[in-house]
């Protein structure tokens, strides 16, 4: 199946977890949802899944409501050190976890898009490269709205 991580939309403020999404945010989420529009027919969107912070929630509602698709939230997509004492290798298994059981729950054909944090993009990573968690795989920053699909198949899980 093919999974696509997208970064969140740009916020008003990095100091709050609740902050809403910039003018620009909005203008960034709102382009993405008319890329994955005019994909759809390639890749049709089945569901979108989002963290639970304001701004994912928000880019994944108006991503999900140009595509018509159910949004599912699931805190296992927020970003690093929202779980008290998570150490780097503890926030790659937790994304880990909801991308392993995005690919047990959904048909091999499905195409899936998951609105969480840049740093999460290392579990998507290592997941599709069967690579294991680890404190040196890297810590990326990756810009807003940033589209990257992923292969992940069953067997990336065994």
């Amino acid at each position: 199946m093919k999974i696509f991580y997208v970064h969140h939309a740009g916020r008003k403020t990095t100091k709050s977890q609740s902050s809403a999404l910039a003018r620009l945010g909005v203008q960034d989420a709102k382009t993405i949802a008319k890329v994955f529009a005019k994909i759809k027919d390639q890749y049709p969107i089945t569901a979108i899944y989002s963290s639970t912070f304001l701004r994912c929630k928000k880019t994944a509602e108006m991503i999900g409501k140009k595509l018509n698709v159910p949004i599912f939230e699931d805190a296992r997509l927020n970003e690093f050190k929202s779980v008290a004492n998570e150490t780097w290798v503890d926030c790659q298994k937790r994304t880990m976890s909801l991308l392993k059981e995005i690919v047990f729950s959904h048909s091999p054909t499905d195409n899936v898009l998951c609105v969480t944090s840049g740093v999460n993009l290392t579990a998507f990573i290592a997941a599709a490269f069967n690579l294991q968690p680890d404190e040196n795989l890297p810590f990326p920053i990756v810009p807003t709205c940033s589209p990257i699909g992923f292969e992940i198949s069953k067997n990336n899980f065994q």
